[in-house]
């Protein structure tokens, strides 16, 4: 009780100075961890939510950019696709249009070969039932432009010969033609010679012309 009942000693100027630069000096320090704390506490709050906010825009900016370039990836594997389909379609439809020409160009020959062997029966028959017929190839060859000069030479198979007298006489002598014959010529065609130079009208050249026409080579044949 003592203690208490002793009055405080008085401080001197220069004491109480100091006793209050010891305490603002206190202050100030605790001032400057409070706020170097707050600092560092600001700075690791705000690197957390930098790294979050980062990783979360870094994660969006990866799935958009994953998913263009995986539609780019599909859309170019699709088209891809699409031209080795239509790659192979059109090989398809190219190779069926080559088989079915080639169908029918083989078709088409098989046709006009089978034309021509009727043809050449039906001429075969008729040379045989009808062969005054060779008077027409005569008759063509007398009346086609063989010039003024002499002679004009008129060659027949020898079976023919008095027939072609008989039907055609008059039109050989106002042609002034002769009639000659020759064994190697076939019933049914003639040769004639002018002064424009031969006229070969006998069977097989004839037939030939009409092979060529329609786009064979094929020779005559007097037997079937």
């Amino acid at each position: 009780m003592e203690a208490f009942d002793q009055p405080q000693q008085a401080l001197s100027p220069e004491e109480s100075a100091a006793a209050t630069a010891k305490r603002v000096a206190e202050l100030s320090a605790r001032h400057e961890a409070a706020c170097k704390a707050g600092y560092e506490e600001g700075k690791e709050i705000g690197r957390k939510e930098g790294h979050a906010e980062g990783l979360e825009a870094g994660r969006a900016e990866g799935q958009a950019a994953g998913q263009a370039t995986g539609y780019e990836a599909g859309l170019a594997d699709g088209r891809a696709a699409a031209q080795v389909e239509a790659q192979r379609l059109n090989t398809l439809v190219q190779a069926t249009a080559d088989s079915l020409s080639r169908v029918e160009a083989e078709m088409g020959q098989a046709l006009l070969t089978l034309a021509l062997d009727i043809a050449r029966q039906v001429v075969r028959t008729t040379l045989a039932e009808q062969p005054d017929t060779v008077l027409a190839a005569v008759r063509e060859v007398l009346h086609a432009d063989h010039g003024d000069a002499a002679p004009l030479r008129l060659w027949v198979h020898p079976a023919d010969q008095a027939m072609i007298r008989q039907h055609l006489g008059d039109e050989l002598a106002a042609g002034r033609w002769s009639l000659w014959t020759d064994e190697t010529l076939r019933p049914g065609g003639c040769r004639a010679e002018t002064a424009y130079g031969t006229i070969d009208a006998t069977l097989e050249t004839r037939w030939r012309r009409v092979a060529a026409s329609l786009g064979k080579s094929q020779e005559w044949s007097p037997e079937p």
